[in-house]
């Protein structure tokens, strides 16, 4: 029998991999959803899971199951410089919100806004499009905000985010996440930076 807190106690030992949650659906996990850093490829997590999990557990995966995000571990002294989020306002305007962020990369500083309805499925929409706003004269993509959803993984809460980027016709998923430390704005926010870092 396949218990599911095993199987999280034991992806959480792997290096590099913050917390784990897995879905498990007649004896078969269906959904398996990590939380790790950016130290190590993507492809080479889901070889660390595939690996641990049939040495530990003797339980066998499909590496289609696998959802990843990764955290940006925040190193200064990286040869990348990374995208900062700076300054992060949002201002209620009755039956809208109005968003300004200022991203930082090195010595540059970018701006950027969106206004919107205020409902609660739109504020993180409206906070998404204000940092990508403020990106877009970096990169020739076309880039969308699709959807942003609070995870409680380990413990811990999350925001995760799921753009589309399409480029000469093709499109792309790409998701980002982000610990709820300060604020769920704030969380929202650094969401969409840590999903366009990995564009």
């Amino acid at each position: 029998m396949i218990n599911v807190s095993n199987i999280e106690e034991v992806l959480t030992k792997i290096p590099g991999i913050q917390a784990a949650k897995a879905v498990v659906e007649d004896e078969e996990i269906v959904e398996l959803h990590v939380v790790a850093d950016d130290e190590k490829l993507p492809k080479q997590i889901v070889r660390d899971i595939e690996t641990v999990l049939f040495a530990s557990l003797g339980i066998k995966i499909d590496r289609k199951v696998i959802s990843i995000a990764q955290l940006n571990s925040k190193i200064e002294t990286s040869k990348v410089l990374p995208y900062r989020l700076e300054k992060l306002d949002v201002k209620d305007e009755g039956k809208n919100i109005k968003v300004s962020v200022e991203i930082v990369h090195g010595q540059e500083k970018m701006s950027g806004e969106f206004s919107g309805p205020k409902t609660s499925r739109n504020i993180p929409i409206v906070i998404g499009n204000a940092v990508l706003n403020a990106l877009e004269n970096i990169h020739d993509f076309v880039i969308s905000v699709d959807d942003i959803a609070e995870v409680s993984l380990a413990g811990k809460n999350f925001l995760i985010t799921h753009l589309t980027k399409e480029y000469k016709n093709v499109e792309e998923s790409i998701i980002g996440a982000a610990p709820i430390e300060k604020d769920k704005y704030t969380a929202i926010a650094e969401s969409v930076l840590e999903a366009f870092r990995r564009l």
